[in-house]
């Protein structure tokens, strides 16, 4: 079933994605308003980047290690989204199928997966949407 079933049809689409203006306040009220743990970067839906949840932990640790200031207005000041997310990331296209998704997840170095169509960003599949798919399965075979 695997082989039928589509990065397209498993996404969520209409993703929340920044942009590379964005502060770092703004970068946490995605995470926090959409209870997100990965935020695709784009300009005019062309994927630039993605950011997770770990990206800015790692980013606050490097600061508290540094002694850097730590209060918001600081963080905004100095925080640059392209230098914290993972430029050209692994991607799937909206044809590529449910195997070649589990296949680049299951490796294990990152949770979601950006899903493009000509480069222009369409969805993201996440380890939850794997779940849900697996739960469907179960429930329906």
């Amino acid at each position: 079933m695997a082989k039928t079933i589509l990065a397209s049809q498993i996404m969520t689409p209409n993703v929340v994605a920044a942009n590379l203006q964005n502060k770092y306040s703004q970068v946490m009220e995605f995470f926090i308003a959409h209870k997100i743990q990965h935020l695709p970067v784009a300009f005019d839906d062309k994927l630039l980047g993605i950011l997770s949840v770990n990206d800015m932990a790692a980013y606050l640790h490097k600061r508290v290690v540094a002694n850097e200031a730590m209060d918001t207005a600081s963080l905004d000041a100095d925080f640059s989204i392209g230098d914290v997310m993972t430029r050209n990331p692994t991607v799937v296209t909206v044809d590529d199928t449910l195997e070649t998704v589990i296949s680049i997840l299951a490796e294990g170095k990152f949770q979601a997966v950006p899903v493009t169509k000509d480069g222009l960003l369409h969805g993201i599949v996440t380890n939850k949407d794997l779940v849900r798919i697996y739960k469907w399965q179960l429930e329906n075979n």
